[in-house]
């Protein structure tokens, strides 16, 4: 792949507030002076900026903050999908306030940050910790999920005014940016938007917000709903040649050399390639070489750790993990180690410097999101040594089907890429795009579960003290929200009330933002150090994936003391079990068992999202049976499809390569798929609108 530079800004494009302000011998793209404008000058409310990867559009949604225009500083709350992004984004903006001379208070806000703030500061209530660290900063880093919990009133106590906390965070920030957004589904699009649309009604034309979203890759769902909800939209794309021939352009992408691999588990890659192919990839290029593995499995990550570590420590080079389960000490050594070995926390906007990447994807948006991490940097820094790469080279497993459609003509049509011919990134981008099929969307959510996201923020104006307040915003409110998501309100009022009332946990379910945590377990890593090595894990990945000794909930909590941890915050997680990890095995397949007989249950039963108890998991772990016994107890939001095999399933409904499906058997022998939480919620949306026969003898409608 050629290089990829980026069209920057002439001096008389650029606003004279913010050509005052910038830093010596900064040039800033075309893109980012356009984003600052649709900002601060033009009507638009909504603003996404599409540039690509590593051209800056972090910094783009900064200007309005760093240029001080008139004296005023723009209040911003910025929000990003993992807290691995929060950190390094807190990092850059702490530069780049620095570079450029600004006075900008920020400070970065998460829930073990909110957990420590009410434990040091003894704040009775979780709403009035967050309040003060909103109301004490210019600038603030957090995740959706914070902003959601305000915005649909989960912080307000019965007798509150309803915006309580949703009022203060509308009138103190001015601008409100979403980070690399396009990794979430349905579920968490439809409740921004409703926060959206409620800061749009209560601020009125006074104070219009501006919500600015960065993503190389927005996903069609938002844009058809940002159509139909009356906000004024404005898209920003990035201009971009492979020939910067003039100061006119910047770099921003080295030459890539891309290989593909007929295998799609990095794990048998390196079974064939580890020694012929990976490490004679650092040693020829020592010191001029570092590298990062990305795979879709935190069990593959750890494995492949515990493999090549050995191999590597032989020729004095270091391999470090970087998961969902690792530690911040060990996080911030994988991004000094010659070889990071990673999952989704380091390919979702994360910046480090590697010019080797191996690489396995579920979707084109997951391909080209991991591919541009690769060349965004000319070398690296270690011990204050700058130490330059002399080439960029990547991996790309894929299955046999994804590369003939790559690489064969279909259709007549010539093939999508040419072997060892040089291309620019964009048409490259559009191939893997085209090859790569995407999976739904779930555009059915919106008018099955996520309508009861609108009616909770409906029914909060409704109560009192506030009811008066927002006598004329509710309606007005209330129109948009069935326009935008084409749901009826009023009917699904009396809905709403019925699952709370009789089945509250579908309720919880559809009211989260990323779904609950169902199988929670606590454990100790004997791999990290110190308080780190106390976590609370998904109890399916530990029994499939790991060697586990089992302790006492006893044991577990005075360890935990001993560390000089609170042991509260575990036992809030209501956990399953406690272990001790082991070291990473070969997955163990498991299934889940249902006591009770289906043979006689009707069609109602089958292919939709109910309230379940009585499972248990058929593995061979430690601690089964008293696992199992609380496990059966829980009251668990469940979809099942009997006669159906998760593959099946996910081919036929065409639902990402991920999505979380396993097998059941009933006491009676009846076998098939099982969705969980958030995802038979998902589940339960797409079977209304694509039939499928589910079980109970007839065929799902």
């Amino acid at each position: 792949m050629l290089p990829v530079f980026s069209k920057l800004a002439e001096e008389g494009e650029i606003p004279p507030e913010l050509r005052s302000r910038l830093p010596q011998g900064m040039r800033l793209s075309r893109h980012q002076v356009e984003t600052y404008r649709a900002l601060t000058e033009e009507e638009a409310e909504v603003v996404f900026n599409t540039a690509m990867t590593g051209d800056g559009k972090s910094l783009a949604g900064q200007l309005p903050i760093l240029a001080e225009k008139e004296g005023w500083k723009y209040p911003t709350l910025a929000m990003y999908p993992t807290n691995e992004l929060i950190e390094d984004q807190m990092a850059h903006l702490t530069a780049t306030i620095l570079r450029w001379g600004a006075n900008i208070l920020h400070n970065r806000l998460n829930s073990a940050a909110l957990d420590l703030k009410m434990q040091d500061e003894d704040y009775a209530r979780r709403g009035e910790a967050l309040m003060s660290v909103l109301h004490n900063g210019d600038f603030i880093l957090t995740n959706p999920d914070i902003f959601h919990y305000v915005m649909h009133q989960f912080y307000t106590w019965p007798q509150d005014a309803a915006d309580r906390y949703a009022g203060p965070l509308t009138q103190k920030f001015r601008q409100l940016t979403f980070d690399e957004f396009h990794i979430f589904d349905a579920p968490q699009i439809v409740s921004v938007l409703n926060a959206l649309l409620f800061m749009r009604e209560s601020g009125g034309e006074a104070r219009r917000h501006k919500f600015l979203f960065l993503s190389a890759t927005p996903k069609a769902l938002m844009r058809t709903y940002l159509e139909r909800s009356g906000l004024e939209a404005a898209f920003i794309e990035g201009q971009y040649s492979s020939d910067g021939g003039n100061e006119t352009w910047r770099k921003i992408l080295n030459p890539v050399e891309i290989c593909f691999e007929k295998e799609t588990r990095a794990e048998a890659w390196l079974e064939a390639h580890l020694k012929d192919t990976l490490l004679p990839f650092f040693l020829e290029r020592r010191p001029h070489a570092k590298g990062a593995i990305i795979v879709n499995s935190r069990a593959a990550a750890l494995r492949i750790y515990e493999k090549i570590r050995p191999v590597f420590a032989q020729h004095g080079l270091t391999v470090e993990p970087n998961t969902g389960w690792t530690g911040r000490t060990r996080r911030k050594a994988s991004y000094a180690a010659d070889l990071l070995v990673g999952t989704s926390t380091v390919d979702v906007g994360v910046d480090f410097q590697i010019n080797f990447l191996l690489f396995e994807s579920d979707s084109a948006g997951t391909f080209l999101q991991r591919l541009g991490r690769l060349g965004r940097h000319d070398g690296y820094e270690r011990e204050g040594r700058n130490i330059p790469f002399q080439d960029f080279v990547a991996y790309a497993l894929l299955p046999d089907w994804v590369l003939a459609r790559l690489s064969e003509s279909q259709n007549g049509a010539p093939p999508l890429l040419k072997e060892d011919a040089e291309i620019e990134r964009t048409a490259f981008n559009q191939a893997i795009e085209a090859a790569l099929p995407s999976a739904t969307e779930f555009e059915q959510y919106a008018q099955t579960w996520g309508k009861f996201q609108s009616v909770k923020i409906l029914l909060g104006l409704a109560r009192k003290p506030v009811r008066e307040q927002y006598k004329e915003t509710r309606p007005l409110l209330q129109k948009r929200y069935e326009e935008t998501f084409g749901v009826h309100l009023n009917s699904a009022l009396g809905e709403f009330k019925r699952l709370q009332a009789e089945q509250p946990a579908l309720l919880d379910e559809a009211l989260s933002f990323r779904g609950g945590t169902l199988f929670p377990c606590c454990v100790i890593d004997p791999t990290e150090n110190g308080v780190e090595q106390f976590k609370a894990v998904d109890l399916l990945s530990a029994i499939a994936n790991h060697a586990l000794d089992y302790l006492s909930a006893d044991d577990f909590y005075a360890a935990v003391r001993k560390a000089g941890l609170n042991s509260d915050w575990f036992q809030k997680q209501e956990p399953l079990g406690f272990f001790r990890l082991g070291t990473p095995r070969e997955f163990q397949k498991f299934v889940f068992h249902f006591h009770g007989d289906m043979g006689g249950w009707g069609e109602e039963q089958f292919g939709k999202a109910l309230p379940r108890q009585g499972f248990s998991l058929d593995a061979d772990f430690p601690g089964q049976t008293e696992i199992n016994r609380r496990l059966r107890k829980r009251t668990l939001p469940a979809l099942l499809c009997a006669g159906k095999k998760p593959l099946e399933m996910r081919r036929r409904l065409n639902l990402p390569l991920l999505f979380p499906l396993y097998e059941f058997e009933s006491d009676d022998g009846i076998n098939g798929t099982l969705a969980f939480g958030r995802a038979a919620l998902l589940l339960d949306a797409r079977l209304r609108f694509h039939p499928m026969n589910c079980g109970g003898g007839v065929v799902i409608v």
